[in-house]
This record gives C-alpha cells, sequence and structure tokens, in this order.
C-alpha cells in the first residue's frame, strides 16, 4: 500500500518536472523570439524615421528653392521695370 502511493507521488513529480522542463523551455524560446521581434521593430523604426526625416528635409529644401527662385523672378521684373 505505502510502496503504491510512493510510486503514484513519483510519478507524478516525474510528470511535473518534466511539465515544468518543457516550459522553461518554451519560455526561453518565447523569451528569444521577443527579443528578435523588438530589434526588429526598433531597426523598422530607425528605417521610418530617417526615411521620414529624409522626406521632410528634401520638402523643406524644395520649398527653400521655390521661394529663392521666386525672389529672384520677382527681382528679375522689377530690373524690367525700371529698364
Amino acid at each position: 500500500m505505502a510502496s503504491d502511493r510512493q510510486e503514484f507521488i513519483e510519478r507524478l513529480l516525474r510528470d511535473v518536472r518534466f511539465d515544468v522542463s518543457y516550459l522553461r523551455e518554451k519560455s526561453e524560446e518565447h523569451s528569444r523570439m521577443f527579443l528578435e521581434l523588438r530589434k526588429e521593430i526598433h531597426d523598422w523604426q530607425e528605417t521610418t524615421a530617417t526615411s521620414a526625416g529624409f522626406a521632410m528635409h528634401a520638402n523643406l529644401r524644395n520649398g527653400a528653392i521655390e521661394a529663392e527662385v521666386e525672389a529672384l523672378k520677382q527681382r528679375v521684373e522689377n530690373l524690367e521695370k525700371t529698364k
């Protein structure tokens, strides 16, 4: 009788140990996956920010060039009027 109980308890403990071991492995696997995902997200954020920065810089530069061209046109018109 005591032997049956002890075997039952030992089997339960082996099952629990197996389950804990399996869960630990899965947890470590998921941790690695999350680290990879975080790195990929960070890389995408950098790429997006860089791309947006280039686009905004180009837009500002185009605006400045357009303003300069408009000012030069105005100067040419003023010079032509004075002749």
